[in-house]
């Protein structure tokens, strides 16, 4: 702990901070003989601890700590006093004086006093600091007082030392980050409504999953049908996304538990229908090697150059019968697919001479790399080959284009004060018109995108730890940080303070 020592006494200050640095580990930042220049101390350094006496030249003790509690400074007081002045002492109490020394001094009563604030300032400390905070540290912290830090967690989401907790993983597929806070609400009013006494869920630092954690011990089997029959469903009304199923026996191995989890998403590419992906599913499916079609990749750039729409189609149906719908493993499939989608799209970029579909080519490739459902997958390997069978010469961009020229255009000028109206003019067509393209293409309006964009940037920037609050909203588009506030908070729950406390744990 940071300690300030205010005394008028030369001999009693210097013995007090000879003691402390002898005898313990604590650090004296200052030693001041009256109550104004110990306020002054107090109010620049920020001490944990001020040991001061009551009766002093200019400002008494007790003035000085009423002074600190006025300016809002949250320090633990220590009151030096003698027999004589112990009743009259007895006002600190309203001004929450933490402990008294009685004069004269011992060196076991000092340690004693110092022993006992840093216990209560350890418990405040780890009561202040909630369970969203802890997990977090757990899964991206540097392994420094990692077992103080299951201890915390454990005693937070009241685990008992044997007990094994049941997790479910939820990733949604949605581009919208509300999405993910919807999704949280069913489960959390699901849960509550099986009467379950011991769940907790957690957004996760990762893109757009939620973990549930239940504690109540209940048999898994039981649990696993409940997400079945009932929770999936309420899910599914929010969005499509993806769910997977773990046991944790010991905090110490939830980051092997958690990514083991998320490798289990990756399957859901293979399932027909949706279902809790766990360790059993995953142990009993078989896979068979498909190799890369080379003849399928010459014939599409074939009739691509030849213009032949029926022939690219053609190439590309058999392509997924062969491929796409096969029971390779997803990350074959997904790579064999879009090495054939990028041929496609190398050979009809070069015949178009067409710089403005690049921001689609990188919208639709993304997507397809990291959507894990099938049929969202192929919706998109479509579009793709829809857009190079097109006709080569029209120089207008389809509906499709002129949203990713949109979105291409945001990225670019996220910074700026962009509107409807900027973006209309750069495709060439009425606001009113792109308004309405845009929600039919996206699900989601302009405006609505435009924020979620803005706010997935500034919690890149708050998470640097870099830049103050009104820095990240400038930064970001945001003239007035008041409304930056209340915009970020609709999109992620909490405010840009909040969030960014979550990073400093």
């Amino acid at each position: 702990m940071r300690v300030v020592i205010v005394e008028d006494e030369p001999n009693t200050r210097n013995g007090i901070i000879k003691i402390i640095e002898k005898y313990t580990s604590h650090e004296v930042v200052a030693g001041e003989c009256d109550g104004e220049a110990g306020f002054e101390k107090v109010l620049s350094l920020h001490p944990d601890v001020v040991i001061t006496d009551i009766n002093m030249p200019r400002m008494d003790g007790l003035a000085m700590i009423h002074k600190i509690r006025e300016a809002g400074i949250i320090t633990a007081a220590v009151l030096l006093t003698g027999y004589s002045e112990f009743e009259y002492a007895q006002r600190a109490i309203q001004l929450s004086v933490a402990e008294y020394l009685l004069k004269p001094l011992d060196v076991e009563d000092i340690i004693e006093v110092l022993g006992t604030i840093e216990r209560k300032l350890t418990k405040n400390k780890a009561e202040q600091v909630s369970a969203e905070q802890l997990l977090f540290s757990l899964l991206t912290g540097d392994g420094s007082d990692e077992e103080a830090v299951q201890k915390q967690f454990a005693e937070k989401i009241r685990k008992q030392k044997d007990q094994v907790i049941s997790m479910f993983l939820i990733q949604s597929q949605s581009i919208l980050e509300d999405t993910t806070n919807q999704m949280t609400e069913v489960l959390k009013d699901s849960l509550d409504a099986i009467c379950l006494t011991g769940f907790y869920i957690f957004k996760l630092p990762y893109e757009k999953q939620i973990l549930v954690m239940i504690t109540d011990g209940q048999n898994s089997r039981y649990l696993k049908t409940i997400f079945k029959t009932r929770i999936l469903k309420e899910l599914k009304e929010k969005g499509e996304f993806l769910i997977s199923y773990g046991e944790l026996g010991s905090l110490c191995n939830l980051k092997d538990t958690l990514r083991q989890m998320q490798d289990y998403l990756t399957y859901a590419f293979v399932f027909q229908e949706q279902c809790v992906i766990d360790r059993e599913l995953v142990r009993n499916l078989s896979f068979e090697r498909v190799e890369y079609p080379e003849y399928l990749e010459r014939g599409v750039k074939r009739d691509i150059r030849n213009g032949n729409k029926e022939g690219i189609r053609r190439n590309a149906r058999k392509f997924e019968e062969t491929v796409i719908q096969s029971r390779e493993e997803p990350k074959v499939i997904k790579n064999h697919t879009v090495r054939f989608v990028m041929a496609a799209l190398n050979t009809a970029r070069d015949l178009m001479k067409n710089k403005d579909i690049e921001a689609l080519y990188q919208y639709l490739l993304n997507d397809m790399m990291k959507t894990g459902i099938r049929e969202i997958f192929l919706n998109n390997y479509w579009k793709v080959i829809d857009m190079v069978a097109d006709d080569r010469e029209r120089d207008a961009l389809t509906g499709n284009g002129m949203i990713l020229n949109v979105i291409e255009f945001i990225r670019q000028n996220y910074h700026k004060d962009v509107s409807l109206s900027d973006a209309a003019d750069l495709v060439g067509i009425t606001p009113e018109y792109l308004s309405k393209l845009f929600t039919r293409e996206m699900g989601i309006n302009f405006c609505t995108f435009l924020g979620e964009f803005r706010v997935s940037i500034a919690k890149k920037l708050l998470a640097t730890g870099n830049y103050k609050i009104h820095e990240v909203a400038e930064m970001v588009g945001y003239k007035d940080t008041k409304y930056f506030n209340k915009v970020f908070r609709s999109i992620m729950g909490v405010s840009p303070s909040d969030y960014r406390k979550v990073f400093k744990i």
